[in-house]
Parts: C-alpha cells; structure tokens; sequence
C-alpha cells in the first residue's frame, strides 16, 4: 500500500516530468538548437555517456534544490521559492542600477547642442539629428526617476529559473534573454520553471552553452526585438560572478553595424558616390576576380599603421624596391619621413579630417608615380589631390554602377587586402595589418597616424568604449595579444575575404607582431628570401598597373547607371511623403503616438525588403539610435 508521503512525492514526479515534456515541445517548436542540445544531453546520461555533476532533489518544505554530486553542496540552500521572491523584491523599475547600456550614451552642453544641431552632415557627426532629442530625454528622464515599464531584461544564468515569472510580472516585461553557460543546469530547470508559459505573453531568446559567436548572434537578434526599448534593459544574475558574461554581452552590442558605422556615415556614402559616376573618373568592375596581370607577378608589400610597421623600419628602407607597395593614405606621412613612396595608395575614408593626412607632403610630387584608389565616399577635397588620370574608385557598398558590384569593410587593411585577391595578387606580404595595440605602449597606431589611442585594462567594468577597452586575443608571433573590441569585426572581415577569395596557389604572408589573422603563415620579415629577388622599375610599374586598371574599369556614365540613381531618387520621394503626412497628424495620446512611430519607422525602413531603397537603409540604421 502506497504511503501519503509517497503517493505526494509521485504527484510532484508526475508533475515536474509534464513540466519537462511541455518544455521540450516547447523548444523543438521554437528553439530548436536549445532543444536539440538537452535531447543529446538526456541521451548521453540514459546510456551511460555522461556523468551528472548536479542532481533535482524535492525538500519537505515544498520547494526544489540542486545538488552538486562532488561536494554535496546545494546550489540555494535554502527555499528556493523564498529566494525567487527575494529577487524579485530587489528589482526596481528605476533607470539606475542594473541597467545594460545598449546604446552609446552622450551629452552636450546646451551651447555644444545648438552647434551639432545646426552644422552640416558629416561621417563622424552622427549627432546630427539626434543630439536635441538625447538631451531631451536626458533632461525628462533623468537617472533618478522610474520607468512605468521594464520591457526588456537580461538574465545571467538561471538557476532553476522560478524567479524569472515574477519578474517579467513585476516590470511587465515582453522580451527576455536567457543566458545559462551550464547546459545540465539549465536542463534541470525545465524540470520546475514552464518555459512555455512564460513565452505565451513574451519573446524569450536563450544563450545555453553556446560558444562567443553563437552567442553574438543570439543576444543581437535579442537586441533588434523591440529596440525602441533598448535604452533601460535590465540585468539580473543570479551568480555572483556575471562581470566577464556582461563585459563580452557588451562587445555584442559593439558588433552591431549601426554602431559601428553610423547611419551618417552610409548616408554620405549614397550622397557622394553619384558624383563622381556623373564626372566620369575611371571606376574599378570588382564583380569578377582577374588573375595573369602585373599584379600577378610580383610580390605585394601591404604596409599600413599599426605598430608593427614601424618596428621594421629598416627592413622596409632596405626592400621595398623589391615589393610592389601597397599602403594607407594614413601611412603615406611615415613613409615619406623615410623617403619611400607607394605604388599603389588607398583611402576608404570619407571623413574630412583626412586633411591632417596629407601634413608636410608635396602630394604633386609625392604621388607623381602613385596609382591612388579610392571608395566612392571619399570627400572631394581628398580627391582634388590627385591628379585624375591616376584615380580609380570602387564603389563603397552602393549599387550605382550596374553589374560592377561594390567592396567594403571596416578599415582599409583587411579592405585592400580584399582587394589585392579580387586584382590577381599571388604572394602578399602585409605588414602593419596589426589589429591589435602595441604591447608595451598599448597604442593603436605608429607614429604619424593623426588618431593613436591608447589602450585601457578593465577587467571589471562592462560599459565598453570599442576603442579604448583592452582584450587578449590569439597574436600572430605570440599567444596572446593586447587588442581592443573595435578590431574584432575587422579581423573577421580579414577571415571572410580568406574564407571567400583566398585558393590554394595564394601565397599570404602576416609579418606583424600583432593578431592573427586566418590565412596568413606568420613569418618575420628578417625571414623573407628577398636576396633572391630583383628590383623592379617603379616608373614602368606604375604605367602597367594604371593601364591594367582602366582595363578593368569604366569612366563612362551609362545609360543603365543613371536610370539606377533615377530610381533610388523616386523612391527617395515616396518616403518623404509618408513622413510629411504622418507630421501632419493630430496626436495627443503618448502610446498612440508610440504605435504610430514605430509604424513609421517600419515603412521607412522598408523591413519587409520590397523596395531595395538607399535611404530605406538609412533609416534601417537611423532607427535603432532615436527610438529608444
């Protein structure tokens, strides 16, 4: 005869496996990576794969524990359920505290206001059109007052997750991400806490056991669900030690390419490139990849500014008449100071600090035997330097040009990089690609380069500046390296053009004593059989690769590319009419108001993809900063 005691403990069983079956169906319908990881899990432990380290036990008093096998220790040790309310009681809607930065916070002084505001667009102000509104919510929504709502929270591990209902409750929140690194953990969870409950009024995205990307691509996704709240996310951990988890959740949100690369710079880009179509310079077809030419048969020097460069000072005085050199108009000042000048210069920036580049050059004489190649976003004042017979542009990720496709990428090593495969390179050394700061100085730059930062360490603080805050990663020559979180997406796009351009008879060389980058043999430039080589005739050399690149390009204004600008500007007016009609309504409800913003900010950035607008783009990457 089966006990009270026992047939209560059946009943929790019981209870607890349905739980468990609803969670289940719940992930493989929804979350079918999470759901295919606890059925591996549950596999491996019935067929005696796996060892639990962690075991359910159900206590007396009505609640479940945890129980590490190895120690015996309780994961609460006391009432679970008790514990859930306590941290739901420490969990207040104010806008300190526990509060995720997702965006980048800035202020100005009132005088500082009136000037961005009424200054002109320009690639580093993309305060342009926002700074009035920031300061404005600065000032109505001050750090000491409370939200009505919370309505996205991140949680840092779980637990058994019986807090995570009260919370969502508490705050009203809608969108959750749920991070738990311990896979047999979290599994334990479904066992008490219905997942599939908790998503009937909410978006939830989990983090279980994932790896660095996996985790970037999760917790981003997060991010663009409802980002008009991303302003005041919440952050409750449920373990002590949640810095490094925030920290690396902080570089996610670094990753993003609006941050990255803000709307004002991308809208520059749509704005300049046209010019130059209409003017007929020479533009670059870089759809397809070109093999037997002049780059073809001889080695390539990739010299650009990071540390390293200037560290093989001498080497580079000695040999560079044995390379075809390729350079950074950024480094072309440090070049000059040791009398050497580039075949081949780039320049993808379109900012108009680019002045301060050309410091001390006689650009008629310098760049006299140069072949300069330019993004269609650079400024004219960079581009009146040159002499026009010399100039070459690529389109920078615009589509003016019909069927010549366009090249981008974070900064211009890993772009000429790119380039130098999709232009026939064979043997590229680079030199100066270094990615990372300098491991004494922790500068990002040599000498000569007009913006050298300097690294900080922080290894407890999770507000990242991409520029400033130092991270280890994997070096070239070393095993670990000091780099910063804004190089990441840069060595990346160095992996993808590897991944992409990069065949078996290419011969990539990394001599920097920075990060490492896939697909490049590290190799010391003292290393480099150069004895063998001969030097090669800049002047003819310059005349071959000029002509090969007109060969390859095109200056004439066709008929196909102006009915391509045609299009985008009748598009461009479709949009200002929908805005000039939604100014023109009567709106005095806050929320009805909200709901027809974000209405707005759907049409305008053309989220279901129907238009290929430019401007929709824009606005794509315009909305992710306002409406929050």
């Amino acid at each position: 005869m089966v006990s009270d005691g026992e047939a209560r403990m059946n009943e929790i069983e019981k209870k607890a496996i349905e739980i468990y079956r609803r969670n289940l169906s719940y992930l493989e319908k929804d979350h079918s990576s999470i759901h295919k990881k606890i059925v591996t899990l549950d596999s491996a432990i019935s067929l005696g794969q796996y060892a639990e380290q962690y075991a359910l036990e159900y206590k007396n008093e009505g609640y479940f524990d945890v129980k590490e096998l190895a120690t015996g220790i309780y994961l609460y040790n006391q009432n679970s359920k008790l514990h859930a309310e306590q941290m739901v009681s420490l969990i207040d809607t104010k806008r300190e505290g526990a509060v995720f930065k997702a965006l980048k916070y800035v202020c100005a002084t009132k005088e500082q206001t009136e000037q961005i505001d009424k200054s002109e667009l320009s690639f580093h102000n993309y305060l342009w059109a926002l700074i009035k509104i920031i300061n404005y919510c600065a000032k109505y929504a001050s750090p000491q007052t409370f939200l009505r709502k919370v309505l996205k929270v991140i949680f840092l591990g779980t637990g058994l997750a019986c807090h995570l209902e009260g919370i969502c409750d508490n705050l009203y929140t809608q969108v959750l991400f749920i991070k738990e690194k311990n896979i047999e953990l979290f599994r334990l969870s479904l066992f008490v806490t219905d997942y599939s409950i908790l998503s009937q009024r909410r978006s939830l995205f989990f983090s279980i056991g994932e790896d660095y990307q996996e985790e970037q691509n999760a917790f981003v996704e997060f991010l663009n669900k409802g980002n008009n709240y991303n302003l005041h996310i919440k952050h409750v951990p449920f373990f002590d030690d949640y810095a490094a988890d925030l920290k690396r959740l902080q570089e996610h949100v670094l990753s993003q390419d609006y941050i990255n690369y803000g709307y004002s710079a991308k809208l520059l880009r749509y704005i300049d490139a046209p010019r130059y179509l209409v003017q007929e310079y020479n533009f670059i077809n870089v759809s397809k990849l070109y093999s037997d030419n002049v780059l073809s048969q001889k080695p390539l020097l990739l010299l650009f500014s990071g540390p390293s460069t200037q560290k093989n000072k001498e080497w580079i005085e000695k040999n560079h008449h044995k390379f075809i050199v390729i350079s950074a108009l950024s480094t072309c000042r440090f070049l000059d100071s040791i009398g050497i000048t580039p075949d081949i210069v780039l320049h993808i920036d379109p900012g108009d600090r680019t002045k301060l580049l050309f410091d001390g050059i006689d650009t008629n004489e310098y760049f006299k035997n140069t072949v300069v190649i330019l993004a269609s976003n650079v400024n004219e004042d960079t581009v009146s330097r040159f002499d026009r017979n010399q100039i070459h542009f690529i389109e920078q990720g615009t589509k003016y040009k019909k069927d010549f496709a366009n090249l981008s990428a974070p900064s211009v090593g890993e772009y000429t990089y790119g380039l130098s495969l999709i232009l026939g390179a064979r043997e590229i050394y680079t030199l100066g690609i270094d990615l990372a700061l300098d491991d004494k100085t922790l500068q990002s730059h040599g000498a000569y380069h007009f913006a050298n930062d300097t690294g900080v360490v922080d290894d407890t603080s999770a507000a990242l500046d991409p520029n400033l805050s130092v991270q280890y990663i994997k070096g070239n020559f070393k095993e670990k390296v000091p780099s910063a979180a804004g190089y990441k997406i840069s060595i990346e796009q160095f992996a993808a053009f590897t991944q992409v351009l990069k065949k078996d008879f290419h011969q990539i060389y990394n001599l920097s004593d920075g990060a490492y980058l896939e697909g490049a043999l590290p190799l010391r430039s003292d290393q480099v059989r150069v004895d063998k080589w001969s030097k090669i005739d800049k002047k003819k050399l310059f005349r071959e690769i000029n002509g090969f690149l007109k060969k390859v390009g095109s200056s004439e204004f066709r008929q196909e590319d102006k009915e391509i600008i045609s299009y985008q500007l009748a598009e461009a007016k479709k949009l200002k009419r929908r805005i000039t009609k939604f100014s023109k309504q009567k709106i005095t409800n806050p929320d009805k108001f909200l709901q027809e913003l974000s209405q707005l900010s759907w049409d305008l950035s053309d989220m279901e993809n129907k238009t290929d607008s430019n401007l929709s783009e824009i606005y794509y990457e315009f909305f992710p900063i306002i409406l929050s």
